[in-house]
């Protein structure tokens, strides 16, 4: 019996502590008792009318439970609340309910809500609480935005630069549209932060001070999204056609500044390659000595070369590391690519563990190293090579067998 007891009183504290664990600061008020028990008293209240249902309301969910958190000890001065509208329509029609999610702050002793219609982020809803409340929560400083905020003045030190691929947003700050837009925005800009030559940028079009670029670039509805590409100084813009979701912003810019960045800002295994220098190395990895040396002329030539066009430095510099890789092995022996590969492995595996702190660029610059020793050592990718190269001897067309390589990759 004693231990029937202790599993039951085992059970039960494990419940407890899950609820603890799980527990919201957000109030629940979906019941109409319990809304008219809080709304309206001597507490100001923010709420949130949401349906299960509805996207939107899904995305805000954890930048709603942030704003809860952030003032849960301030619940003597304001409440952060819910009310699931589509459970208790009667609740919805009696404040007028037009969609989800709907947030409003009802001041002390006032059934009458104030509408929200800013963005919605945690600290974008905390700054308007504390205009309203003067209450100010435990809400941890916003990052530094990395949207690059452009005016007439600068617009084209920044836009025109033949080095710079740019995102242009075309906006109005009353907008409802861009008001959305914004976030997903910014966190495209911040998973481009570190890529200097990709900018996300954007221009109050609505302000008068910027109406010569509106009329340059004939802006007749916002958002209007359009990107720059790098290559000239008298850049054209081409229109921004997909979704305006982080994927689509993220694939696209990837195509256009060859950055290789995942949503989350790392980046992916193709990240620093080169193609066509992905060929050689694997060839010289599986080569002779004397086939080596030509390989190691046939990269330098293509380094150079390089070095007479007009490329990103991030490009040159993965380049110039597939010559030093060659040079190390030619030196070392072929065992250096494996050395050098669990070397870096083991960098970011400490890093990832929390064990030792490498600064994010130190992680790019190791993750772009890693790939390219991957490229030394995959058979694959020598063998198309070494088709592409018997074709381009025997064929006149030297880009149509570059191609043929590239589809066998």
């Amino acid at each position: 019996m004693a231990s029937l007891r202790s599993v039951w009183l085992c059970s039960v504290i494990l419940v407890l502590l899950w609820a603890a664990v799980h527990a919201s600061n957000v109030l629940d008020l979906t019941k109409t008792e319990d809304y008219d028990n809080v709304v309206g008293k001597s507490t100001g209240v923010l709420v949130e009318f949401f349906a299960p249902w509805c996207g939107h309301c899904q995305r805000l969910a954890p930048e709603y439970e942030k704003l809860a958190d952030a003032y849960a000890g301030k619940k003597d001065k304001v409440i952060i609340a819910k009310v699931d509208g589509d459970k208790n329509r009667d609740l919805a029609n009696r404040i007028n309910l037009q969609g989800f999610p709907t947030i409003k702050y009802f001041p002390p002793y006032s059934e009458v809500g104030i509408d929200y219609e800013n963005e919605r982020t945690a600290e974008a809803i905390a700054a308007f609480l504390t205009e309203k409340t003067h209450v100010q929560g435990n809400m941890e400083p916003p990052a530094e935005p990395q949207v690059v905020e452009l005016t007439a003045e600068t617009f084209d030190e920044v836009v025109m630069d033949p080095s710079l691929d740019v995102l242009v947003e075309f906006y109005a700050p009353w907008c409802g549209f861009c008001k959305r837009l914004a976030p997903v925005y910014e966190q495209v800009a911040q998973v481009f932060e570190r890529d200097k030559e990709c900018v996300i940028a954007r221009i109050d079009v609505n302000d008068p001070a910027n109406e010569s670029i509106k009329k340059r670039f004939q802006v007749t509805s916002y958002p209007t999204l359009n990107f720059f590409p790098a290559g000239s100084n008298d850049k054209w813009p081409r229109p921004y056609l997909k979704e305006r979701t982080l994927d689509d912003f993220v694939t696209f810019m990837n195509e256009k500044c060859g950055t290789f960045r995942n949503i989350d800002g790392t980046l992916s295994a193709l990240a620093g390659r080169l193609p066509a220098l992905d060929g050689l190395a694997s060839r010289f990895y599986s080569a002779g000595e004397a086939a080596r040396q030509m390989l190691i002329d046939e990269t330098n030539k293509y380094v150079e070369d390089m070095r007479s066009t007009v490329v990103a430095p991030t490009k040159l510099a993965a380049a110039q590391y597939y010559t030093r890789v060659m040079d190390r092995v030619s030196r070392d022996g072929p065992d250096y690519v494996q050395r050098e590969s669990k070397r870096l492995a083991k960098l970011l595996r400490k890093h990832a563990d929390g064990v030792s702190t490498l600064a994010a660029e130190k992680v790019d610059e190791i993750t772009r190293k890693s790939n390219v020793l991957a490229a030394f050592v995959n058979a694959k990718i020598g063998q198309a090579a070494e088709r592409a190269s018997s074709s381009l001897r025997m064929s006149p067309t030297a880009s149509s067998a570059e191609s043929t390589a590239h589809d066998e990759l």
